[in-house]
């Protein structure tokens, strides 16, 4: 498992990392002046439209890419479409006006589009239900990460003093660095156990009935009465409604943070350091509750308890409204992986997850286009319509998963009752057949 661990996750975390950069850089270039040398945006109208364009593109063509990668190589889809979003962001570097910058950004969001919601239904390739979890946890954590880096990397190229934009640059090195993943991915990564060159057939066989026993065997084809089944039945329509709520919250902090840290005092060059203490704490409280249901809850209530108190207090009060940030995207980014996972773990078949995952992940970036108008800059620096929009969305997100876990405790204790107990040590669930309504298929909670 450890080989296994080594081959994959660390070229995927690394392909995700670059994903975030190139999906978080935006507002770092913003605050290194961008605007300014694109044209003018007194109301911050333009900067909202460009955010958005990422997601214009990126939600459509979600389902299409995973139902591509079912059906042919899912490898060569995800790491194709990395390569794409790549020099996509390499090509921003060069943007003179909106209109290139608005063609860059929606090639972005396209390619990204391939690889974000596919990493789950790969990852469910090579490993067993109950592992699956933590994988796509230290997965996610890039997101954090990658906001860290971002942070580091504006800051050090705000003092670079050339002819060339600080902005061009940090596009140029984010998006260079993409490419160049990219190239290596396509060339070592699998598309699955028996296609991996690096195992001897022993430690394939291993694999396959250690993945098997949680999961059942998978047929190439796609089911696709699996598939519709992912639009109406509740085990796959409840993430997706958590997932909207959450995806909004964070989109819009994503695009927004260096700004409204630097309207709260921190200048220039500043803003991108600051930007390092909620990035740098939601990794550590990430990575400490890497589980589902109740940790999930907890991220919420910090999410509402921030913008609760970015709300009440008075905005001469900078550390007061620097702490509820903090409080925020940590909330955000412990939801995240715990949310995302919910999907994968519970569609029970490749099928299901190859809809219900992205199409989760879709939905949620589609209204998630409306976050880009959130916190205008012609409402700075109290951004109350902002605010309490998260309120309520965090508070949402906070009641679904309250339904959602008291529906699997339920259905659980149903099965267990029909099947005369807990599923039997050793037994096989015909997911391939049933998907998540397999005898002895049990939902994660």
């Amino acid at each position: 498992m450890l080989k296994l661990d080594l081959i994959l996750i660390p070229l995927l975390t690394l392909i995700y990392l670059a994903s975030s950069l190139d999906k978080s850089n935006l507002g770092n270039a913003k605050s290194l002046g961008m605007m300014k040398d694109l044209g003018h945006d007194p109301t911050g109208d333009t900067y909202a439209l460009l955010s958005s364009l990422y997601y214009m593109s990126y939600a459509p063509f979600m389902v299409p890419f995973a139902l591509l990668g079912k059906r042919t190589r899912m490898v060569s889809v995800l790491t194709l479409c990395a390569l794409l979003w790549g020099i996509a962001a390499t090509c921003f570097a060069g943007a003179q006006n909106y209109s290139g910058a608005f063609a860059c950004r929606f090639f972005i969001g396209l390619g990204e589009a391939g690889f974000s919601p596919l990493i789950q239904v790969f990852l469910s390739r090579f490993y067993a239900r109950e592992k699956l979890g933590i994988r796509v946890a230290v997965w996610l954590a890039m997101a954090p990460l990658g906001g860290l880096v971002n942070g580091i990397v504006a800051y050090g190229v705000s003092f670079i003093h050339v002819k060339l934009e600080s902005w061009r640059i940090l596009f140029m090195i984010e998006g260079g660095a993409t490419v160049a993943i990219a190239i290596i991915a396509i060339i070592v990564l699998p598309d699955n156990i028996q296609s991996c060159k690096w195992f001897t057939a022993e430690e394939k066989d291993y694999l396959m009935y250690e993945r098997y026993m949680s999961m059942g065997p998978e047929v190439k084809e796609i089911n696709w009465k699996q598939a519709r089944g992912a639009l109406y039945r509740w085990p796959q329509v409840m993430p997706m409604l958590i997932n909207m709520c959450q995806q909004i919250t964070g989109a819009a902090l994503s695009a927004y943070l260096p700004t409204l840290l630097s309207e709260n005092g921190f200048k220039g060059a500043t803003a991108q350091i600051a930007t390092l203490a909620p990035y740098g704490s939601a990794a550590i409280i990430s990575d400490r509750f890497g589980n589902r249901g109740w940790p999930t809850q907890f991220g919420w209530l910090l999410l509402i308890v921030g913008f609760g108190l970015f709300l009440g207090t008075p905005t001469s009060n900078k550390p007061a409204h620097f702490a509820a940030l903090i409080l925020a995207e940590t909330g955000h980014y412990i939801c995240t992986p715990l949310i995302v996972t919910w999907s994968p773990n519970n569609a029970g078949s490749e099928s299901r997850r190859a809809v219900a995952v992205p199409l989760a992940v879709a939905l949620a970036q589609a209204v998630a286009i409306g976050s880009g108008y959130l916190f205008p800059a012609s409402e700075g620096p109290r951004y109350t319509r902002g605010a309490i929009v998260e309120v309520a969305l965090s508070t949402a997100g906070m009641f679904f998963t309250f339904i959602y876990m008291g529906l699997i405790r339920w259905e659980n204790a149903r099965r267990d009752k029909r099947e005369g107990g807990p599923p039997a040590i050793g037994l096989r669930p015909n997911t391939a057949q049933d998907a998540d309504e397999a005898e002895g298929f049990r939902y994660i909670g």
